[in-house]
């Protein structure tokens, strides 16, 4: 394989990864928030939320949330 095809398959299964949607429980894991803090911080605009289905659910986009975290992070 060439390095040019395997930096291409890296950055397709990165990108991949990184759009890859996260249902409440796995968003406010990985912020280290609780599920009623993530749904305040969606209300507020502070982190993008996406509605699915019929119950309209909120999903997180993992860069989303990602970006979020290093933008409010106290380090």
């Amino acid at each position: 394989m060439s390095s040019e095809y395997t930096e291409d398959l890296k950055n397709s299964l990165l990108n991949r990864e990184l759009n890859r949607m996260l249902t409440i429980t796995e968003a406010a894991e990985l912020l280290g928030v609780s599920c009623t803090s993530l749904r305040r911080y969606a209300n507020e605009g502070k982190i993008k939320a996406y509605r699915v289905g019929s119950g309209r659910h909120r999903r997180f986009r993992k860069r989303d949330v990602l970006v979020y975290l290093e933008q409010n992070s106290e380090f």
